[in-house]
């Protein structure tokens, strides 16, 4: 899709950018820092990742015990999580330019979007949720064909 170009003539200066009444957006994870002195900083993104993944086998025996250490590493993600956003609004404390970039700096790092210290423990977070609801589904399949099984058993005799 290409930008249309105005007819020659119909405007007299150069553009200024967005207009001053349009609020500001904030600044994302992917932004590059642009310093007080005019330094120019690009960001290196670590992608989250991807919901692809292998397969697995339940140790049964295990299962209940494995099953509470996920749940406690996502109860210990959430805390993270909520670290994360009070992260997102530092205060820069005071009025010089250091300071305003510094704390622009961390709240995007922190909740800017993608590829933020949230947005990765939000993935985190999806992801062993996925892997509890995955465990949880092949123990009741293995139960379900247990007891058909049993039950198989008792008609043959």
């Amino acid at each position: 899709m290409s930008t249309p170009v105005p007819p020659p003539g119909l405007y007299r200066e150069p553009s200024r950018g967005v207009p001053a009444f349009l609020p500001t957006p904030a600044p994302q994870a992917s932004d590059p820092t642009v310093l007080a002195d005019g330094r120019v900083i690009p960001r290196h993104l670590v992608p989250a990742p991807s919901g692809a993944g292998g397969s697995f086998s339940i140790d049964l025996e295990r299962a209940p015990q494995v099953l509470r250490d996920l749940r406690d590493a996502i109860a210990q993600l959430n805390d993270l999580r909520r670290d994360a956003f009070q992260l997102g609004k530092v205060d820069p404390g005071t009025n010089d330019l250091v300071s305003k970039d510094a704390a622009a700096v961390l709240g995007a790092v922190a909740v800017g979007g993608a590829g933020s210290f949230v947005d990765a423990v939000t993935a985190g977070i999806e992801r062993l949720e996925g892997i509890v609801s995955a465990i949880e589904n092949e123990i009741r399949s293995y139960r379900a064909t247990d007891d058909q099984a049993r039950r198989s058993f008792g008609a043959l005799s």
